[in-house]
């Protein structure tokens, strides 16, 4: 079985991606929009996690830091810190509450 590899024709330079975990599910996909704020990060996690998490979930996003701890994400300010600390990947895990 042939894979197919069109991957090469998506031109992802200078775009910032997000690779969001929960549970053992991982997906990555790129940010369009880099001023993207908290609310619209976490309806995208809603949508890219959809059966999964539900829009009356309470979620918690974090990131890990250079000493390996989880760093809260907690409203729009912090994204754009963890954004600028990331450089390319933005690599994120989901919890519930």
């Amino acid at each position: 079985m042939k894979l197919d590899t069109n991957f090469s024709q998506i031109d992802l330079s200078g775009k910032l991606l997000i690779k969001a975990r929960l549970g053992e599910d991982v997906r990555m996909f790129p940010i369009h929009n880099e001023d993207i704020t908290y609310d619209e990060l976490l309806l995208m996690m809603q949508r890219v996690f959809r059966g999964k998490l539900g829009t009356s979930d309470e979620v918690v996003i974090k990131y890990r830091d250079e000493d390996g701890d989880l760093i809260t994400i907690f409203d729009s300010s912090d994204l754009s810190f963890a954004k600028q600390y990331s450089k390319r990947v933005l690599k994120v895990t989901l919890f519930g509450k």
